[in-house]
């Protein structure tokens, strides 16, 4: 767009000399050799609004710009709206179902609109009905029209989010100003309902934010049974492949952001799985949804398919994996009712299907080689005398080796992990301002900034870009004849069976903790403190809470529940006061 409209303007650049100009955010022709910024506009503005204009009814064909000039009116959900599209698209990038984006996400989001009465309903919360809130919140009332008359709306439960995502910002005017109601809200926000959207009248229903994005995204990959699991899409989130940071600054450029649009849309972090978890079950909640497809045998998600993948990435033998069957069958875990999603149910819950997964290998994992400290190393010197008499057979696996191996592979894998962190701009390249008076300085300060880092790499001359690796599945890959870094799948594990029941194959097992704190009644998510586990437990622990991105202590609450439905262990008094 910019060697179309600067094509005709071939005066040189007098700083430089240069004939290489672009245009700016608010219209101006700027030098990219020099930045140096002319008193030159556009002649032309552009007309791009909205690649998909499926709800851009919401707006009623508002799209005039305002007096002010800071482009076209529109509402927060027509940007939360693009945010989705951009996202589904990457998850079709990423080899998802292209039903992902124009059938299951597109649906779920239209029934979010008409629930929260952005759109699809014969009742909208109109412009006027937003003015009279503005005025409403602005003088004390915090009044909000109910929704209990939907015609379009069958038999949907009401809902409300406790926790608001932004808090209040006073945002600074123009003192001497006089301006009509319409110019006054675009004053305070880029967009119509920016403010409002932040005030304690709107936080009725479910309220739209950056993390319910990636909780709609769970809940489409769910309904269609991906095989992107949530850790793997918090996960993609981080390494930039679905958008997530700074996703506003790709905004059409009529669409306008600052005031409390910047803290509506820009997030500093990245949301936790059990963030996500817990949202996208009130998003099912709130929307009324029936009963998710039925994950069988055959689906990714099935824990029988998931652990076999858990223990290719953490290089341990696939002889294991029929532990991990049994393991699966005997707790019942496997069982099509048990993992499927059915949000109206009375017990209705949200299973982590990799957090599971991964919990059966670590009970598998205590049943062969019990984890204390002693046991496991014992074994080992066991199996490294019978590998020795047997050179030409299949090893044994060894459970010392392993450990050296993947603590190595850990380390290096996290450090990687921070630098790239660190490495991260998490500012966005598009300067955002609060206020319309600051713009200029803004700007010119982002010039600034632009233009020393580039004297700066002139002077280095060392500037290095780190290529973006493609999007995987797994962290760590593992094949064999690498000395460095020896692949176990084949070692064997017929040693260390003594039992074909799984309650004796070891008589030495030892249970986590046989009374688990749960957050209704207890502050603490287990009983055990960190300090207190045998270092082999924790290292197995801290191992797969790397490739599952989460933390330790969730996933040893659910190797403690397992382990109570494995051993049949009744559960004590739940405590009513909170644990010290």
């Amino acid at each position: 767009m910019d060697e179309e409209d600067t094509r005709d303007f071939q005066q040189a650049c007098k700083q430089c000399s240069v004939i290489n100009w672009g245009i700016s955010d608010e219209g101006k022709f700027f030098c990219k050799s020099c930045h140096n910024v002319i008193e030159k506009t556009a002649d032309v503005a552009s007309e791009v609004f909205m690649q998909n204009a499926r709800v851009n009814t919401i707006s009623k064909g508002l799209k005039k710009r305002d007096k002010l000039d800071r482009g076209c009116e529109w509402y927060i959900c027509e940007g939360f709206q693009y945010i989705l599209n951009q996202q589904a698209k990457a998850l079709v990038n990423l080899g998802t179902s292209p039903l992902i984006k124009d059938e299951i996400l597109c649906n779920i989001w239209r029934r979010y609109l008409q629930k929260s009465r952005n759109a699809y309903t014969n009742k909208p919360i109109d412009h006027s009905d937003r003015k009279r809130m503005i005025s409403e919140s602005s003088s004390g009332s915090s009044g909000l029209p109910t929704d209990s008359d939907l015609s379009l709306v069958r038999g949907w439960s009401s809902f409300s989010e406790s926790d608001p995502e932004s808090q209040d910002n006073s945002i600074q005017l123009l003192k001497d100003t006089v301006v009509s109601d319409d110019e006054a809200t675009s004053i305070r926000s880029g967009s119509i309902d920016g403010r409002l959207y932040l005030r304690a009248a709107c936080r009725k229903g479910l309220l739209m934010s950056m993390p319910l994005t990636l909780a709609f995204c769970y809940l489409a990959l769910l309904w269609l049974r991906e095989s992107i699991t949530l850790a793997d899409l918090l996960r993609f989130v981080s390494e930039r492949h679905v958008p997530y940071l700074n996703t506003f600054q790709y905004f059409p450029e009529e669409m306008k952001l600052y005031g409390p649009d910047i803290h509506i849309f820009q997030v500093q972090s990245i949301p936790s799985y059990e963030e996500i978890q817990r949202k996208m079950h009130q998003l099912a909640e709130f929307l009324d949804m029936p009963r998710f497809p039925e994950i069988t045998e055959k689906c990714f998600l099935h824990p029988n398919i998931l652990c076999i993948k858990y223990l290719m990435e953490a290089n341990l033998p696939e002889s294991m994996h029929v532990w991990t069957r049994r393991l699966v069958k005997k707790m019942g875990i496997g069982e099509v009712d048990f993992l499927t999603f059915y949000p109206l149910s009375r017990r209705a819950k949200t299973v982590k299907y990799e957090v599971q997964a991964v919990a059966v290998i670590v009970v598998a994992l205590k049943l062969l080689f019990v984890l204390d400290d002693k046991h496991e190393w014992f074994l080992s010197n066991q199996a490294d005398e019978i590998n020795k008499q047997n050179s030409e057979g299949i090893k044994l696996f060894q459970f010392r080796k392993w450990y050296k191996v993947m603590r190595l592979r850990l380390g290096e894998s996290e450090k990687e992990v921070e630098e790239q962190a660190a490495r991260h701009m998490w500012k966005c390249e598009k300067p955002l301002f609060f206020s319309i008076k600051d713009k200029s300085v803004i700007y010119k300060r982002k010039r600034m900034i632009h233009s020393l880092k580039k004297q700066f790499v002139r002077l280095n001359s060392s500037h290095q870009t780190m290529e973006k690796g493609g999007p995987s599945s797994f962290r760590f890959n593992w094949s064999e004849g690498n000395s460095e870094r020896p692949c176990f799948h084949g070692d064997s594990l017929e040693a260390y069976v003594k039992s074909e029941r799984i309650t004796t194959v070891n008589v030495h097992y030892w249970v986590n903790c046989l009374k688990i704190c749960r957050d209704k009644y207890c502050g603490h998510l287990t009983k055990p403190e960190e300090k207190h586990f045998p270092g082999s437990y924790l290292f197995v622990l801290n191992l797969f809470s790397f490739l599952l991105g989460i933390e330790f202590s969730i996933l040893h609450q659910e190797v403690c529940q397992l382990e109570h439905i494995l051993f049949d262990i009744p559960e004590t008094l739940k405590r009513k006061r909170k644990c010290k």
